[in-house]
C-alpha cells in the first residue's frame, strides 16, 4: 500500500494524484452565457476521445452536462468562465492506467477580452507526430512557458511553429488568417489542438463567401493578409494587429463580418 505524505503529513491517497504526479488528466473550458453552450457535445466529444487514448474512465454524456449545469446554476453566475476537468486516480506507478476518474468544474466571472492583441512566435516548437496535441492535457506546460515568454516579449500571445517551421497555433489559440477571398488555418496534421470554435468557423466560411484551406505555412505566408485573428471557446474570436513584428492592415477587411457571423453561432448576441 502506498502511503502519501504533504508537507510531512499523511493525505488521503484516494484523492486523483496521477493527475497532480503526471498530468495525467484532460480538461475542456467554454463560456456559459445563461445557458449550456450550444457545441457543447464537441467539448464532451474531444474530451471522451482524449480520455479513451489515456485509458481514464469517463462519465456518460447526461452526467457530464448535468454536472456542468448543477455546477453554473449554484455559482449564481449567469455569465460564466467554465473550466471542466477529468482527474486520473489510481496507483502511482507511472505506467499504470487509471482505475477512475473525478470531475472538477471551475466556474468564475467571464471576463470579454474586446481588444485586438499582439502576437510573436515561440521558442517552444510543436511536435506533429505527438498524439497529446489533438485534445486538452492538464500537461500544460509547453503553454504555460510559451504565454509567459510573450508577456515578457511585450505581447499577448505566442504562436508556435512546429518542428518544420510551420505555423501551429497559439499557446491557447488556434490561429486564422485572410488573404483575398480565402480563409487559412494551418491543417491538423501540424500538431495542432483541433479546435471547437475552429471546426465551427471552418463550416461557416462558406456564408461568409470565403474558401476555407488547411494546409502547412510558413509565418512569412501570413505577409499580406488583410486579417489576422485568433480564436477558441472562451474569446470566440480577437483580432491580431502585430504579428511577430509584422504590422497588419488596420482595415479589417472580412473581419468584423466573420465575427459577428461566429458570435451568433455561439449563441453570444
Amino acid at each position: 500500500m502506498e502511503k502519501v505524505f504533504l508537507n510531512g503529513r499523511p493525505v488521503d491517497t484516494d484523492l486523483p494524484l496521477r493527475a497532480l504526479l503526471f498530468g495525467e488528466g484532460l480538461f475542456e473550458s467554454f463560456r456559459y452565457r445563461l445557458q449550456i453552450p450550444l457545441h457543447i457535445d464537441k467539448h464532451y466529444s474531444r474530451m471522451e476521445q482524449g480520455a479513451g487514448i489515456l485509458g481514464i474512465p469517463f462519465i456518460e454524456r447526461e452526467r457530464f452536462l448535468n454536472v456542468v449545469d448543477q455546477s453554473v446554476n449554484e455559482s449564481g453566475i449567469e455569465d460564466a468562465y467554465v473550466k471542466v476537468c477529468l482527474l486520473s486516480k489510481g496507483g502511482l506507478n507511472y505506467y499504470e492506467h487509471a482505475s477512475d476518474g473525478d470531475i472538477a468544474v471551475i466556474v468564475k466571472e467571464y471576463e470579454s477580452r474586446e481588444r485586438a492583441i499582439k502576437t510573436c512566435i515561440s521558442k517552444i516548437k510543436r511536435s506533429s507526430e505527438s498524439p497529446v496535441h489533438r485534445f486538452k492535457s492538464l500537461n500544460y506546460l509547453e503553454n504555460i512557458l510559451a504565454r509567459r515568454e510573450s508577456i515578457t516579449g511585450g505581447c499577448d500571445e505566442s504562436i508556435l511553429l512546429n518542428e518544420r517551421g510551420e505555423v501551429a497555433e497559439g499557446s491557447a489559440s488556434n490561429i486564422f488568417w485572410v488573404k483575398g477571398n480565402t480563409l487559412y488555418t494551418p491543417s491538423v496534421e501540424c500538431g495542432i489542438l483541433p479546435g471547437t470554435t475552429r471546426e465551427l468557423l471552418l463550416s461557416l466560411a462558406g456564408q461568409l463567401g470565403l474558401e476555407a484551406k488547411e494546409g502547412f505555412y510558413s509565418p512569412e505566408f501570413l505577409s499580406g493578409s488583410s486579417c489576422v485573428f485568433l480564436t477558441n471557446a472562451l474569446i470566440g474570436s480577437l483580432r491580431v494587429t502585430n504579428f511577430n513584428q509584422l504590422l497588419l492592415s488596420p482595415n479589417g477587411e472580412h473581419y468584423e463580418a466573420i465575427k459577428k457571423l461566429l458570435l451568433t453561432k455561439l449563441g453570444w448576441i
